[in-house]
C-alpha cells in the first residue's frame, strides 16, 4: 500500500486520458441509470392512469347496467313509468327515467353468518349535465344519477342527484323493438316496457381522446 502511494505521488498515477475515460464511462452509466429510472416511472404513471380510468368507467357502467336490469315492471301500476329520449344527432344527450329495485344484502339482523336479502324500490334517472369552461363554452359533460326513494307520476322530479362520472362526451339510450332499435320510449303512452336497453357511453380518457363503451342490458322482469 505504501509503495502504491509513493508511486502515485511520484507522478506515476492516472494519466489525464485515463481520468477522462473513467469520467466518460461513469457518465454513461449514470445516464443509463437515469434513463431506465425515468422510463420505469413513466410506465408506472401511465399504467396508473389507465387503471384509474377504466376502473372508474367500469364502476359507472356496472351501476347503469344493474339499475336498468332491475327495472320494476307492473303494467297495472300507472306510477311505474319508463321514459327516455335522445337528440336526433350527436351529441345525443340521452335521458332515461325508470323505477328500479335496488337489491342489497344485509347480515346485521339475526345470525351474522347468514345473508338477509333486502330490496328497495327507487325512482332513478340518468342524464348529462353540461360542464363549461371559464369562457362558457361547453367542452364535456358530467353523467348524473338521480335517485328518489319514492316514485310518482313525474319520473323526472324529486330525489337527489349525484355525479356518477366526469369527462363524459355523450350518452345514448336505445331500446329493442322486435329485431330493431328505437331511440325513445314512453310507457305512459304505450303502456309497454322494453326488453333490452343498449347504452352507448362516450368518455374522454386520460389522453384527451374519446373512447366509446357500448353495452346491452336485458330487463329481467320483462322476460
Amino acid at each position: 500500500m505504501r509503495k502504491r502511494m509513493e508511486t502515485f505521488f511520484s507522478g506515476e498515477g492516472f494519466s489525464v486520458l485515463e481520468m477522462l475515460v473513467a469520467t466518460a464511462v461513469a457518465s454513461v452509466i449514470l445516464l443509463m441509470v437515469y434513463t431506465a429510472h425515468h422510463a420505469i416511472m413513466d410506465s408506472i404513471n401511465h399504467l396508473t392512469k389507465v387503471s384509474v380510468f377504466y376502473e372508474t368507467v367500469n364502476l359507472a357502467v356496472t351501476r347503469i347496467d344493474s339499475d336498468i336490469s332491475s327495472t320494476y315492471i307492473n303494467k297495472y301500476n300507472k306510477k311505474l313509468v319508463f321514459t327516455s329520449r335522445n337528440n336526433r344527432g350527436a351529441p345525443y344527450e340521452g335521458i332515461i327515467n325508470f323505477v328500479t329495485i335496488d337489491y342489497q344484502k344485509f347480515s346485521m339482523l339475526g345470525d351474522p353468518r347468514k345473508e338477509y336479502p333486502f330490496s328497495d324500490i327507487r325512482e332513478v334517472s340518468y342524464y348529462l349535465k353540461r360542464d363549461s369552461d371559464q369562457s362558457g363554452i361547453t367542452v364535456k359533460y358530467r353523467l348524473m344519477r338521480r335517485e328518489d326513494r319514492s316514485y310518482d307520476e313525474d319520473p323526472e322530479a324529486g330525489g337527489r342527484a349525484s355525479i356518477l362520472l366526469n369527462d363524459v362526451k355523450d350518452i345514448r339510450f336505445e331500446f329493442k323493438v322486435r329485431n330493431d332499435w328505437t331511440d325513445s320510449w314512453d310507457s305512459k303512452s304505450n303502456n309497454k316496457f322494453p326488453t333490452a336497453v343498449k347504452t352507448t357511453l362516450v368518455v374522454q380518457n386520460y389522453k384527451g381522446k374519446e373512447e366509446s363503451f357500448i353495452f346491452i342490458t336485458r330487463i329481467n322482469m320483462a322476460e
